[in-house]
This record gives C-alpha cells, sequence and structure tokens, in this order.
C-alpha cells in the first residue's frame, strides 16, 4: 500500500510541548521529514533523540518565533533542508487564563502570543510558498475551549476562538489554491492511558492518531469545523 506521507516536510510548532514530541514522532514514523520549532532545547533534543532512534528525520529550531522575519526563516531553512514543505502544523503550547474583571495583563499578552498572534506569523510565512506551489497542509490543534464558553478560561479561551477564525480564513481564502485546513480541539490529553477508576483517557498518542487520519485522507475531502476529541 503506497504512503501518502512519505517523503513529506512537517514544521511543528509548540515543540516544548508532549503533545508535539508526540505528533512529531508518529509522523516521523509515517515517512514525514520534521522540523520542530520550541522554546526549550532540552526537550527540542529529547523529541530528537526520540526521532533519530526510530529511523527519522529532523531538524529542531529553538526559537519564540515572535516576529515574521523569525517565521520566514524556519520555513526557509526546512525547504533548504529537505527540498520542500507540505504540512505545517500548529500546537497551541500553554493553557493560562483567569476571570476577566482582574485577569492578569501579562499573562493575557503571554497566552494570546503563544496560542494566537504565533500561529498567525507561521501561517503567514508558509502560505505564499503553499500558494505557489498548489498545495499544502495547515493543521491547528488547539484546545475544546474553542468550542465553549468555561469561566475563567480567559485569554486562553479568547486565542482558542480566534485561532478557528484564522483557521476558516485561511481555508477560505486558499482552498482553490490546493490548500487544506484542518482543526482538531481535544480535551485535557494525559501521559497515563487510565484514569483512577480504569476508565481510559484521552493521550497524546490518540491525538497524533487523529493527525495522521486527517492527513492521509484524500485531497478531495475537506473538513469545515473543528473536531471534537
Amino acid at each position: 500500500m503506497t504512503n501518502p506521507l512519505q517523503g513529506k516536510t512537517a514544521i511543528i510548532t509548540g515543540g516544548s510541548t508532549e503533545l508535539a514530541g508526540t505528533v512529531a514522532l508518529a509522523l516521523a514514523k509515517a515517512g514525514v521529514n520534521i522540523c520542530l520549532c520550541g522554546k526549550q532545547a532540552d526537550l527540542l533534543e529529547l523529541s530528537a533523540k526520540k526521532i533519530k532512534e526510530s529511523g527519522g528525520t529532523i531538524i529542531s529550531r529553538v526559537t519564540n518565533l515572535e516576529s515574521l522575519e523569525e517565521t520566514q526563516t524556519v520555513v526557509e531553512q526546512t525547504k533548504t533542508a529537505f527540498g520542500g514543505l507540505e504540512i505545517l502544523i500548529l500546537i497551541s503550547p500553554f493553557w493560562s487564563g483567569g476571570m476577566i474583571h482582574n485577569h492578569n495583563v501579562k499573562t493575557w499578552d503571554l497566552v494570546m502570543n503563544a496560542n494566537l498572534r504565533e500561529p498567525f506569523l507561521m501561517a503567514r510565512a508558509a502560505l505564499p510558498h503553499f500558494r505557489e506551489q498548489q498545495h499544502g497542509e495547515i493543521m491547528a490543534i488547539g484546545s475544546d475551549s474553542a468550542l465553549g464558553i468555561y469561566p475563567q478560561d480567559g485569554a486562553f479561551a479568547v486565542a482558542m476562538h480566534g485561532l478557528t477564525t484564522l483557521m476558516e480564513l485561511i481555508r477560505t481564502e486558499n482552498s482553490e489554491f490546493g490548500i487544506r485546513t484542518h482543526i482538531l480541539s481535544p480535551g485535557v490529553a494525559v501521559s497515563a492511558p487510565f484514569d483512577a477508576e480504569g476508565k481510559p483517557n484521552l493521550t497524546a498518542e490518540h491525538v497524533a492518531e487523529w493527525v495522521l487520519w486527517l492527513l492521509t485522507r484524500p485531497s478531495h475531502l475537506r473538513g469545515n469545523s473543528p473536531i471534537l476529541i
């Protein structure tokens, strides 16, 4: 059976998280070249080690992705390293919230920058390349906070709803260029496969399985709304 992901290249953000490392490993095992971006060098090195031990190919970049210049550099370095770029996966790196009437302003800015501004800048850097080559996949892995309103979710809730709107705009503006978008909105993914009562948990591996499934659907199949996991 032909492997539709073999030889493709993906940039994955939020690379210092367990979820990003798990998704990166799953894609690498499927034959995808990986560029993993994050803020913590030690965690990126751990993920890179696992991928190399599995026989996969990876470069990692310690970066804050705070400017268009930084994200454009990541795109160009990835294209140079692997000869192309087909997939961009945007992973929200952390949660923090608060009641709006006394929400910490610094926290608000940090959450919005990491979970909304960073995805915009990364998409802004990758889209011209995808449009030129007439194909590409952009996936956002956010949270079920995008599908509801929960007290004290604060900046994170706003960022997740904004991320959904960003992805829908990308889809609307770029589908004619062969660019497909996906939005995954998982609940809290934990490491333990079962909870204290023996019931199965949602794990990072489960999310990675969804990533692989979506990226291997025929190109004419296009979802329009967030998928709640």
